[in-house]
């Protein structure tokens, strides 16, 4: 099974109907007008999204059941602008109707512009002392495996945070971010550093000498522990942990007031060794386009690399099923928003990639052949289970 190029993708939309309408380039931002690229790629077509939206909202306490949706969970909205409240989702469609050929299986990404991500071998900090790359928490993900960062909370204190799901996004241009400890952070350059005091700036925007808030880590009568940026402190990285969980009861059998008999003062950041200033010495292009990976932080919406700075969560997931063969219709896209804050999408620009797979042998039954619930959609189409009657 090999992955169809640009030339292919484009005579088969052109002279089979396989992508319509079809865009035969990469239509991408200019000065003038930034867009969210789409149009047909080097080994793939990134889709557009349409201006029609369904989206959930939970004012009539309907509980979310995939065997059967309920349109009352929904807002319907259309327009070029669509909000996602915080930690919530919203259903779309593509503007391209897909025609599928018999022989094909074709995947969908999500756009790296939404995820905003990193190089995967970038190196997360987790509370247990180890710094995985990117990669390796996606390749672990896999098999349930959890991970716990730090995240700068709410009033800017230093907490304990859940790193969920840890995934490869697709392939994007990327920038190096140098430090002046010499460290080197490869992302998209939309990516967003938490500045010293609290502010956002993209990668691409970074400037030399610029401050960016500060992971220190240091060891104190054998433990870990962490400077607290809200009142300068050393705090021991296990409280941390233990507050986490209280919150989340995970010692609901034990009272919360054991956990809040520790003084939050340990010593002072003067004792710390090791101090770096965590300054931007440099920001450059990187050549070519690189696979890139993120993850996503609920609790707060960002989290500490291993270099030590703080950086923005990927809190756009676009979920997809296969577009199995003879499969065709509007492409229905759910769009989560997994961060703390309003999230938006622009309609009629790039929102996911499809890739497409061709097999070496045609299949013995196609999804048109088993006359499939989803075939020749062409609106946001809700989940449809059916119950086989005896």
């Amino acid at each position: 099974m090999g992955i169809k190029p640009d030339y292919w993708i484009e005579k088969m939309a052109k002279e089979h109907g396989m992508i319509e309408p079809f865009a035969d380039a990469q239509v991408t931002s200019s000065v003038e007008s930034p867009v969210i690229s789409y149009g047909v790629s080097s080994y793939g077509y990134d889709l557009r999204v349409a201006d029609e939206f369904k989206i959930f909202t939970n004012i009539n306490s309907v509980v979310v059941d995939p065997k059967n949706f309920n349109e009352k969970s929904f807002v319907e909205f259309q327009g070029d602008v669509c909000i996602i409240p915080p930690n919530s989702f919203a259903l779309a469609r593509s503007v391209e109707y897909f025609r599928v050929p018999r022989d094909i299986l074709c995947l969908c990404l999500g756009k790296s512009t939404y995820a905003r991500c990193f190089r995967g071998d970038t190196k997360v900090a987790l509370v247990d002392g180890t710094c995985p790359t990117l990669e390796e928490m996606a390749q672990r993900a896999t098999t349930g495996e959890l991970f716990w960062g730090y995240s700068i909370g709410q009033n800017g204190r230093l907490i304990v945070s859940l790193l969920d799901a840890p995934r490869y996004i697709g392939r994007d241009s990327l920038v190096e971010v140098v430090l002046d400890t010499a460290d080197s952070i490869f992302c998209t350059p939309d990516h967003l550093f938490m500045r010293r005091d609290g502010r956002w700036t993209e990668a691409g925007n970074l400037r030399q000498n610029d401050s960016l808030m500060p992971l220190y880590r240091d060891l104190a009568r054998g433990y870990e522990v962490v400077y607290q940026p809200l009142n300068g402190h050393l705090y021991p990285t296990h409280r941390l942990a233990d507050e986490w969980n209280v919150q989340h009861n995970i010692y609901a059998d034990v009272p919360n007031t054991v956990f809040r008999r520790f003084p939050e003062v340990l010593q002072t950041f003067r004792g710390i060794s090791n101090i770096r200033n965590h300054k931007v010495a440099t920001v450059r292009d990187v050549p070519g386009t690189h696979d890139v990976y993120c993850l996503t932080v609920p609790e707060s919406g960002n989290f500490a690399l291993e270099s030590g700075v703080f950086v923005h969560n990927c809190g756009i997931i676009c979920n997809f099923t296969p577009f199995e063969p003879e499969w065709q219709g509007f492409v229905t896209i759910e769009i989560s928003n997994t961060t703390p804050l309003p999230a938006r999408i622009y309609a009629n620009e790039g929102i996911a990639q499809v890739i497409f797979f061709q097999a070496e042998e045609v299949c013995h039954i196609s999804y048109a052949d088993r006359k499939g619930k989803y075939q020749k959609q062409t609106g946001i189409t809700l989940p449809k289970v059916t119950f086989d009657v005896k």
